[in-house]
């Protein structure tokens, strides 16, 4: 009997320490701890890092930094374990007062330290005057450099369907370089804008040009059909030339055989004679950048392939390509702006002196597994037939 009490006391006790740890700190004072010393900063674009020695106080918490930038006040907080805290979102150059407090496990907050921060040049900014505009096919292209790898949008403006000089395209990246373009305008001069927007609403100015978007259309899916010739690899698992012209991206789709070995390639009929622009093919979804999506490929074209399946003087090698994963993860990682890009098609654009062509050649030189065979799931060409 004497040792079913113990136990009962011991369990009494343990349930008195969890009701004191889920209802907060078993003792609160109402004493302030000491400020935090030796504060050091270095400013960081758009950002300081506030280095500092923290109070001796026992029950100290964690330090907290406030400020205003242009957008309104803004807090950070980092625990006791830590020797400094970054604060950002600034959005120009200008001085800065941030003040530090030191709270401890009642909440008690010490008097505030003051520092003034210089903020580097804001990469809403430095991508605002990296940005290179240049025509393209059916639009407009757009390279900038972001050498902070800051979160941001880049925005692309034109006149809307009511003439309303407006947003048309939004950019979202992290990448420390890269382009993209905006299509489906018309071959006119055309006004566009462009600006840069940070997660804290900070903008650029806009830069605004003036371009003749190149002509080109999509041509007709439906009049394209497979061509077999001897030397194509052979098809497997369901897939089919027809597939990736059926105008779904999840649907139908290519597939080589097991037999199929690199490089590897088949052939098409366009149904027209175009002067081609751009390709776009749609990977296999849930295998993005991985397996048996092509990855280092060739686009040949002819007006009258050879009989024999060979790359003889009727073939025309009009453009090699190799597809780039944007976050550069290892396979089987996918950040957001690989799955934006996936979903968006993976795009190659022609040089602009390539002759017009009926019949293409998709050669597949390296998947991304180093596999056998090749797989995906829609293509669309665009180009100019007249």
């Amino acid at each position: 009997m004497k040792r079913i009490h113990i136990l009962f006391f011991i369990t009494l006790l343990i349930l008195s320490a969890c009701k004191q740890d889920v209802l907060g700190p078993a003792e609160k004072d109402n004493v302030a701890p000491g400020q935090v010393t030796n504060l050091a900063v270095v400013n960081l674009n758009g950002a300081a890092k506030i280095s500092y020695e923290l109070p001796a106080d026992r029950d100290l918490l964690y330090v907290k930094a406030l400020y205003t930038t242009k957008q309104g006040v803004k807090e950070t907080k980092v625990s006791r374990f830590n020797s400094s805290l970054t604060v950002e979102g600034f959005g120009d150059t200008a001085a800065y007062q941030v003040s530090l407090y030191a709270v401890d496990k009642s909440e008690n907050a010490s008097a505030p330290v003051q520092v003034t921060v210089h903020p580097l040049t804001p990469a809403v900014k430095l991508v605002r005057d990296s940005l290179e505009l240049s025509p393209d096919f059916g639009g407009v292209n757009v390279k900038f450099t972001n050498h902070t790898e800051e979160s941001l949008a880049i925005i692309v403006l034109a006149n809307d369907s009511l003439g309303q000089f407006s947003p048309i395209y939004t950019h979202y990246t992290n990448l420390r370089k890269g382009d993209f373009s905006v299509r489906n305008r018309p071959s006119v001069p055309t006004q566009f804008g462009v600006y840069v927007r940070d997660r804290w609403g900070n903008l650029s100015d806009t830069l605004i040009v003036t371009l003749t978007p190149l002509f080109e259309e999509l041509l007709d899916r439906t009049k394209m059909k497979g061509v077999v010739l001897p030397t194509d690899a052979p098809l497997g698992h369901g897939g089919s030339i027809a597939g990736i012209f059926d105008g779904n991206t999840t649907g139908g789709h290519y597939h080589s055989s097991d037999a199929a070995r690199m490089p590897q390639w088949f052939t098409f009929d366009m149904g027209v004679t175009a002067k081609l622009s751009r390709l776009t093919w749609f990977m296999r979804p849930g295998y993005f950048y991985s397996l048996h999506n092509p990855r280092v490929i060739e686009i040949w074209g002819s007006n009258n392939p050879s009989p024999d399946g060979s790359f003889d003087a009727s073939w025309t090698l009009l453009t090699a390509y190799t597809q780039i994963k944007p976050s550069g993860l290892p396979e089987g990682q996918l950040s957001q702006a690989d799955t934006d890009a996936a979903l968006a098609g993976e795009t190659l654009v022609f040089p602009l002196d390539i002759p017009k062509v009926r019949y293409i050649r998709f050669k597949t030189l390296k998947n991304w597994s180093n596999g056998t065979y090749v797989n995906f799931y829609e293509l669309m060409l665009w180009g100019d037939t007249h």
